[in-house]
């Protein structure tokens, strides 16, 4: 079966840190301020059932920083703000082998983000050609949660996805730093790679025949 499709996610897989011992000490710091440990901070604030309804679109994202907050004793309203702010500092761009492999595998697929996000589709949109200045229309769909009203894992953003692609499953590719998402779109039948690094994914891609 020949590929026609692949599927990005978002977070950790095209983004990268700009400064990865910088981000370290931001939640170190944080993880100080929510008594918890440095590793338990991201799981904590978006891995539960909160941060789904954020993106899912059921709550605006100043309710979840004022409820997930305050679950850890933090009320102040300029707090809640400079934490809220902060968070994502440092993780607002393109990785650059990313966005070279995107450019490459343009016009010989069709390429997609799915993503996990606060974010309506057209304010990634907007994040990527305008704030990031990738080639427009790099991507030909791109999904959000928030805009869908349904969250990775539940198989039907994967499918709005490929329906949007005009694609068949066993035709697409979708990777993501996320096991449990590569598993569940697997169970599709879409093609899936958990992503690690560029340099897997490409080697992936070349046994797919893809590159």
């Amino acid at each position: 079966m020949i590929i026609k499709a692949i599927i990005f996610d978002f977070g950790e897989v095209l983004n990268i840190l700009d400064d990865p011992a910088e981000d370290e000490a931001r939640r170190a710091m944080l993880a100080q301020r929510l008594n918890l440990e440095p590793d338990e901070v991201w799981s904590y604030l978006f891995e539960g059932e909160l941060a789904r309804r954020w993106f899912r679109g059921d709550i605006e994202r100043e309710d979840f920083w004022v409820e997930i907050l305050a679950s850890r004793g933090i009320s102040d309203p300029e707090e809640i703000e400079a934490i809220s702010s902060t968070v994502f500092m440092g993780r607002e761009r393109v990785n650059p082998e990313m966005e070279s492999l995107a450019q490459e595998l343009s016009g010989r697929c069709k390429l997609a983000v799915l993503s996990n996000t606060g974010w309506s589709e057209a304010e990634m949109s907007h994040l990527f050609y305008n704030d990031f200045c990738l080639q427009d229309q790099l991507f030909d769909v791109i999904v959000t949660s928030y805009s869908a009203g349904i969250t990775k894992p539940d198989p039907a953003i994967f499918q709005l996805a490929i329906d949007r692609l005009g694609v068949k499953p066993e035709e697409t590719i979708f990777t993501d730093d996320v096991a449990k998402y590569t598993t569940s779109a697997s169970q599709l039948g879409i093609h899936t790679h958990t992503f690690t690094t560029p340099t897997l994914f490409r080697e992936y891609l070349r046994k797919m025949s893809v590159l």
